[in-house]
This record gives structure tokens, sequence and C-alpha cells, in this order.
């Protein structure tokens, strides 16, 4: 066994490896750190660097979003990805249809879907895309940091989540045309599973499991659309943004009283160490600051 010692704002940190390979990184000590960060539709553009672990997944073109977790893996949604043919992730990227100066792009050479994904249906909708080689980390790209297991994210907690998804509203095309291909970024609000549950229960949604986690606005008119799907759902803890969800489906485009379903992070910490053993991602544990009560019902 091997001790290494961080001093890292404040404090001496003490880590123990039962093995030191040449390159090895402690992630959690740079994740979810954008230096440039001073926040889909009904958002805004999100200026350059602010969310430099966005991924763009490209099959032609843009059809779904992902983390960049370490300087290697990405993290999106199982029902985003089937094969490695074609794939392409997207770094530093921030419009689909100029020119990006701060970009990189890397092919993907496997694909790690969760063995339990639709079972039931929509569970479990997470997949690790590893990438053909290393990327070096910039102000436009550095990765996110992972809820830890025991996170807690309770009703009505802050969110962010962001994409390059339509935002026409009911068919509006227009607006789809001139606007989708810029990186948005729009605030979202924490939704109780029993809240959601009762949203989702008159629709052909099994159930909102464990492994789900719900964000959106009780009014509808912002939020998640086709090509947001497996981006990433953020929160802020401190100077740290920590990944909460991964955009799974939602009821149309931010229609009101049906927050968008994410796939909740945290109950995959151990599935994705399982996979990522060499310079793992960085896993925070989120503590709630918000107190309301997660059983009541809107």
């Amino acid at each position: 066994w091997h001790l290494a010692v961080f001093f890292f704002k404040g404090y001496f940190i003490l880590l123990y490896f039962n093995q030191i390979t040449e390159g090895m990184v402690c992630f959690f000590l740079v994740c979810g750190k954008p230096s440039l960060n001073t926040r889909i539709v009904g958002g805004e553009a999100a200026p350059p660097g602010s969310w430099p672990w966005q991924v763009s997944l490209h099959i032609f073109s843009h059809f779904c979003g992902g983390s960049l977790i370490n300087d290697q893996w990405v993290l999106t949604a199982a029902h985003c990805v089937s094969c490695t043919a074609g794939l392409t992730v997207y770094l530093g990227r921030q419009n689909q249809s100029e020119s990006n100066p701060n970009e990189v792009s890397r092919t993907v050479t496997r694909i790690i879907i969760h063995p339990e994904y639709n079972k039931p249906r929509f569970n479990n909708d997470i997949a690790l895309l590893k990438m053909s080689e290393p990327v070096v980390f910039s102000n436009y790209i550095s990765p996110v940091c992972l809820a830890a297991f025991n996170s807690t994210f309770n009703n009505g907690e802050d969110a962010w989540v962001t994409g390059w998804g339509k935002i026409g509203f009911h068919g509006d095309i227009t607006s789809d045309i001139q606007q989708s291909w810029k990186l948005l970024e729009v605030d979202a609000k924490i939704v109780g599973t029993p809240q959601c549950n009762c949203d989702y229960s008159n629709t052909d949604v099994d159930s909102i499991t464990d492994n789900m986690i719900c964000a959106g606005f009780r009014e509808g008119g912002k939020g998640t659309c086709l090509g947001d799907s497996g981006g990433p759902l953020v929160s802020q803890q401190g100077d740290r943004w920590i990944q909460a969800g991964i955009v799974n489906f939602a009821v149309g485009c931010a229609k009101p009283k049906f927050p968008t379903v994410y796939a909740r992070v945290s109950q995959f910490e151990s599935w994705i160490k399982s996979h990522i053993t060499r310079n793992q991602p960085g896993f925070l544990t989120y503590v709630s600051n918000n107190t309301e009560d997660p059983l009541k019902l809107i």
C-alpha cells in the first residue's frame, strides 16, 4: 500500500492506494470546477466554458449529450447509444453550426450499458463511453464531479441542465431552427419522488424508481427536449458542481406538471467504479440545503 498526501483548501488529505501507476490522477481534486462559470426549452445561451464537462454525441450530427467524468470516459444515457460505429464525442463545443476554436473530438472504442437497463421500463438508463484517447483539460474541457451514493437531493433543491435540444414549444419549428444549435442552460427544481410518481401516474411509465430523480417546474415553460438526452443535471455545492442526474425522459417538452426524469447518478457509484479502475471519477457527497418535505404533494 502507498500513502499520498495532498494539501487542499486548508486541509491535509490522505489517500491510500494499493497500486500507483504513472499518470494517475485524483479527479475529486479537479472535478466540477469550471474556471469560466460565473448556468433547452426556455433556456439561455451558455457562455463558453461555463459547462466544460458537457459533450455532444454525433453520428453525422448531434443527437445526444453526455458529460466528461475523467480524461477518457463519458457518462450518458443508455438509450442514446448502441454501437461504436460512427460515434464521435465532441468536447469544448459551444455551437453546432459555427466554428468552435476550443473543441476537440474523439471516437469511441467501447460502450458499457448497464446490464439492467429498461428493467423495468426506463430504469437504469445509464452508459459509459470510453474515448479513443485521453483529453487534455483546459478552461473549456474538464470533468464534472459525480454524486456519491449517500448524496441527498431534496424536493425544491436548485439544479441546472444543459444541452443542444430543441427549444420550440408545441411544434414551434421556427424558433427551433433559429436557436437550437447553441449550448443552452436552464435552471430547474428537484421534484420529490412521491410527487413525480403522482405526475406520471396516468402515463405509460411503470413507476419512478429509486434509480431516478426528477426536476422541472410545476408551471412548465422551460426544461429538456429532444436532443438533450444523456446530458447532465448538476447542482452546486460550495465551489463544486456535482452531477445528480442524466437526462432520461419526459412527457413532451417542458409541459406543466411533467418534470423531466433523470437517471439518479448516486445510485450507480459502485457500477461506475467497477468499470473505470484507473483514474476514477471524482465522487462527492451532495448534502441538500433544502429542508422541504420530500413527501409533500403539490
